[in-house]
């Protein structure tokens, strides 16, 4: 049975593929870029609802993409899809401090993003570009569920399946041949949605001696990623023939 996430997933792949079929009557470029990202949360402590900044979580996500050809130098439309991992880290700590370990929290991510790339053509060998888009994110998947031997107070439930931010970036490009490019892209995604929200609990048992039972107050998590990228595009070129 489909629920509304799968829907959005399935809109959200759909409206990646309908643009490549708008785009194949007409001379684009396509490609793939992938690359390092470090991701922020910012996370409540539950008890006393205070926030508590998470340590990076880093990761390697990719793309593809369609982008527009820019014959008037006056700027392009792209759309990408990708998979993202979004989330952040902890350090654990024994109950007795006997040992430590960092922790990731992790939400597997499907990103469809939409946008605006705007070219310096500065006739230089390495041309600057910056970028403006907007996503939206279905997640696939956490690991909110393997993190109970570290009697982390989280629950899967309240995962936010889906979300949506906006990118903004930059990067250089430089021509590899007629039909190709290469670029390295800088870009910082704030999410505007809650990747995590959960609502007040009572009553909580704790997973850690004495057993206490606590009261957890709402949590709300965004998420933030900074990426960096390399790629290549190539030009499939439509010339009419009368």
């Amino acid at each position: 049975m489909f629920t509304k996430y799968k829907v959005n997933l399935l809109s959200t792949i759909l409206c990646f593929f309908f643009l490549i079929g708008a785009a194949h009557s007409q001379s684009f470029w396509f490609g793939l870029k992938g690359g390092a990202a470090m991701n922020l949360q910012n996370w409540g402590d539950g008890a006393s609802g205070v926030s508590t900044n998470r340590n990076p979580l880093f990761t390697i996500n990719g793309d593809v993409f369609i982008e527009s050809v820019d014959e008037q130098k006056k700027g392009s439309l792209y759309a990408q899809l990708g998979f993202h991992t979004r989330g952040s880290a902890l350090r654990y700590f024994s109950i007795n401090n006997a040992f430590s370990d960092v922790i990731g929290y992790k939400f597997r991510n499907v990103v469809l993003e939409l946008g605006a790339k705007k070219s310096l053509n500065l006739d230089k060998e390495y041309d600057p570009y910056f970028i403006l888009g907007i996503r939206g994110e279905y997640t696939v998947g956490s690991n909110l569920s393997d993190l109970i031997t570290f009697n982390t107070l989280v629950y899967p439930e309240f995962i936010r399946k889906f979300n949506y931010g906006v990118t903004v970036g930059g990067g250089f490009e430089t021509e590899m041949s007629e039909m190709s490019n290469v670029f390295l892209e800088f870009s910082i995604q704030p999410d505007l949605s809650f990747q995590y929200e959960q609502l007040p609990l009572y009553g909580i048992r704790t997973p850690w001696p004495p057993n206490d039972r606590i009261n957890l107050g709402l949590t709300q998590v965004r998420n933030v990623s900074i990426e960096v990228k390399a790629g290549v595009r190539f030009l499939r070129k439509v010339v009419y023939i009368d």
